[in-house]
């Protein structure tokens, strides 16, 4: 039985930190897994993340109505990554975005705090931050030998090796205004699709409790962490009454 594998190396990544993954699992064929749960395999057979299909299918979903709100076409992917992150990047040319697996496991199934978290994402794209942002870029050459690991179901491990690449790896960096513009626009993409905003504010919050606080990569990138919730709630609040008088 051969194993239900994707593994690849994130050839081109810009995003909301300069943490990046050099593994990663598109979520489109996650969502196809034969089994009631997919697991996602390291090295030596290691569990790196487990998620119900179903969860996985509502994150599918979620992410295809958000990037239609946002007029955007990106693909989405699970990357490692052991600090709660997230970001809109490149991958083989072609439009992305990624969620690693801290930021995963922090969120669980809560399907309204993943479409705030996307909703963020897609406003990068949608507000050309991603395309207008100052970029620092580097070649790697000569990478001698990367294990890839893939998505491994029913306790099969997906392993492969990756040997002789060279890969571009481009960081890019957006001004608290344009992150400030990503928040709002969020808020707008959830309620044309019927999320609680609420959950970006919750989200927001778990990041804040988290152990390090302001160490955590999706946050030292973007406003203060009580003026973000704060201006999560007035926003909010101020979108919900506009919808209510139209």
């Amino acid at each position: 039985m051969k194993p239900f594998a994707f593994a690849l190396l994130l050839a081109i990544l810009a995003g909301c930190s300069t943490s990046k993954g050099d593994v990663s699992w598109r979520v489109r064929e996650m969502a196809l897994a034969p089994t009631s749960t997919v697991v996602l395999y390291g090295p030596g057979e290691t569990v790196l993340l487990t998620m119900k299909r179903q969860t996985v299918q509502k994150l599918l979903l979620a992410h295809f109505r958000i990037t239609r709100s946002a007029g955007i076409q990106a693909e989405l992917f699970i990357v490692e990554g052991d600090d709660p992150n997230a970001f809109a990047g490149f991958i083989n040319g072609r439009r992305m975005i990624a969620i690693n697996i801290a930021m995963v496991n922090l969120i669980g199934e809560n399907v309204d705090e993943f479409a705030a978290l996307l909703g963020h994402e897609a406003a990068h794209w949608a507000k050309g931050h991603v395309d207008s942002s100052k970029t620092r870029s580097s070649t790697i050459q000569g990478i001698g030998t990367l294990v890839g690991v893939g998505l491994g179901v029913a306790g099969i491990p997906a392993a492969g090796v990756i040997t002789g690449l060279g890969a571009d790896l481009i960081e890019a960096s957006y001004s608290r205004d344009d992150e400030r513009e990503a928040d709002a626009t969020s808020i707008d993409y959830m309620l044309a699709n019927g999320f609680d905003p609420q959950g970006a504010v919750r989200l927001q919050e778990k990041m804040l409790r988290l152990p390090g606080g302001l160490k955590v990569p999706f946050l030292t990138t973007h406003p203060s962490g009580q003026e973000r919730v704060e201006n999560l709630k007035k926003l909010i609040a101020a979108k919900q009454s506009k919808e209510r008088l139209e």
